[in-house]
């Protein structure tokens, strides 16, 4: 009899150690309510592949913001400008520096224009194919570089939960686009809930006004919820998995930043 309860009593205990598998819907809300705990439960139940609702939403809500940023004449147009603005700068340092001349360079830009024209075809192949296929290359790409870094510390962790974790947190960056476009509708210029909405273009410059768009509330939101589901999935320590997300981040802006200021 003894021995019965003290099974009764260890099987009881089990079930209590082993938490109730989340659904997907909890995984999503959980993410915004309180990451620590939705990446523990996941990491402490079955493999279960949480990451491909939260992409396909992310597709479709970058398909959705990119039609109605296309249907906005005042953004587009904005952008089409400082894209030309640019691009005949460009043109004329190239003319002044000796390496084309100045039919040459009224060639290229007339040539460049026909690409940049938001009714051609082209130009919608390209932004709505970057709608469907920039969330699939963010997720593995992102996924791939925590994986190696992660084997590196040899880290224990099952790849499906760092695609989970950073599909899961996908979702933060999707809400982030629809408060972004509406802002730059608002507003009538492409912005973001972040520094840029204060300090104007005309008040920093350009390529500096560019970088405070990417510093916004929902991505740093996003990498925030990436470094605690990493910490949890990956065993390690917060303050390591900080430094990873953040450390790859900051490398990833200084890169793109000084190409920026190169290339402008």
């Amino acid at each position: 009899m003894e021995e019965n309860n003290q099974n009764i009593e260890q099987q009881e205990n089990l079930n209590q150690e082993i938490p109730e598998q989340l659904s997907v819907s909890d995984a999503l809300t959980g993410i915004i309510t309180g990451p620590g705990d939705t990446f523990d439960t996941i990491v402490k139940t079955p493999k279960k592949t949480y990451w491909a609702v939260p992409i396909i939403i992310t597709v479709v809500v970058s398909i959705i913001v990119t039609f109605l940023f296309f249907r906005d004449e005042q953004l587009i147009s904005g952008m089409m400008d400082k894209q030309k603005a640019s691009l005949e700068k460009r043109m004329e340092e190239q003319v002044k520096s000796g390496k084309m001349s100045s039919e040459q360079a009224k060639v290229a830009i007339e040539q460049a224009e026909k690409y940049m024209d938001p009714k051609s075809t082209f130009f919608q192949v390209i932004g709505f194919g970057g709608a469907i296929i920039t969330p699939f290359i963010m997720l593995f790409v992102l996924s791939l570089v925590y994986l190696i870094i992660l084997k590196i510390m040899k880290a224990e962790f099952d790849f499906v939960n760092i695609l989970n974790v950073v599909g899961l947190s996908m979702i933060i960056s999707t809400i982030g686009s629809v408060i972004g476009l509406v802002l730059s509708i608002l507003i009538g210029e492409v912005s973001s809930l972040s520094l840029a909405l204060v300090l104007k273009e005309s008040m920093v410059g350009a390529k500096l006004h560019e970088l405070f768009l990417k510093l916004d509330v929902f991505t740093i939101w996003f990498y925030i919820a990436t470094a605690i589901g990493l910490s949890k999935v990956a065993r390690i320590s917060g303050g390591k998995a900080y430094g990873i997300v953040f450390g790859i981040w900051i490398l990833w802006l200084i890169i793109t930043s000084s190409l920026g200021f190169i290339t402008g």
